[in-house]
């Protein structure tokens, strides 16, 4: 990912912990992107503070090989929930109270024991979008067209 910003994991060592807008933008872009590409059927995607880019101008940059590593939708999930924790908090193992509360909400959702009980990725954007956890029911398609 050289050339396109500095990966999320160097960027925090070297800056410190993203937080506000910063970190709200960082989920939402990265839930946005597990979200359109569950909906292609892309699972397993391998989501890491060492596959996330900062780019120069403040995107999100997300690099994954489809089929590389072995996994599932909530698999997924939790891997978003602990790269936000690592984002938060400059650490793997982070105290969730650092973050914001929609962010804590979902994060802790995300990070569920039982894989069957965590969110998928569009409903995690409709909450971080602020909509209701009861809107968030509606399909990917029907998300990114509203």
């Amino acid at each position: 990912m050289s050339g396109q910003g500095a990966v999320l994991s160097d960027f925090v060592r070297t800056s410190g912990p993203l937080y506000g807008q910063a970190l709200h933008h960082l989920a939402l872009a990265c839930a946005s992107a597990v979200a359109k590409l569950h909906a292609r059927g892309n699972v397993g995607l391998g989501l890491s503070h060492e596959s996330v880019a900062l780019g120069l101008n403040g995107q999100v940059l997300i690099g994954w090989q489809p089929g590389i590593t072995p996994g599932s939708a909530a698999d997924d999930m939790r891997a978003w929930a602990d790269l936000v924790v690592f984002a938060g908090t400059g650490r793997t193992d982070g105290d969730t109270a650092a973050l914001p509360p929609a962010l804590r909400l979902a994060v802790r959702q995300c990070r569920r024991p039982d894989p069957t009980t965590r969110p998928r990725a569009a409903d995690v954007l409709r909450v971080l979008l602020g909509q209701s956890v009861a809107a968030a029911v509606a399909s990917v398609d029907d998300l990114l067209a509203s």
